[in-house]
């Protein structure tokens, strides 16, 4: 599990993934820089991810995350709550893991 640190610490934020804010100007304070973090692949190695999107399905909800050193590869993670925050866990179910990517397919396509 790779801990996710929240995008915005300012918990009164009204801004969410559609945020409107410009760099230059953000009246709400947030930090809206990507969410990079490092993670451990199934080899051991440290790779740096940045998460491009969440979304919901059946009552969890997830993140996408494509590897900065390959952006032709990307993952999608559970988002768990956690006492230490919310942390991204593997999806080790082939059915669920086809599943969420249909819906990632749907949710994409309509862009």
């Amino acid at each position: 599990m790779e801990n996710l640190e929240k995008k915005c610490n300012n918990k009164d934020c009204v801004c969410d993934d559609n945020c409107t804010c410009s760099e230059e100007h953000c009246d709400c304070g947030c930090n809206h820089d990507p969410l990079v973090i490092e993670m451990e692949d199934v080899n051991g190695e440290k790779v740096k991810v940045q998460v491009v999107g969440t979304f919901d399905d059946n009552d969890k909800s997830y993140a996408i995350v494509n590897d900065l050193d390959n952006e032709e590869n990307s993952y999608i993670f559970e988002v768990q709550s956690t006492e230490q925050g919310d942390m991204l866990v593997s999806i080790d179910d082939e059915k669920e893991f086809d599943r969420l990517c249909s819906v990632v397919e749907r949710l994409t396509s309509k862009n």
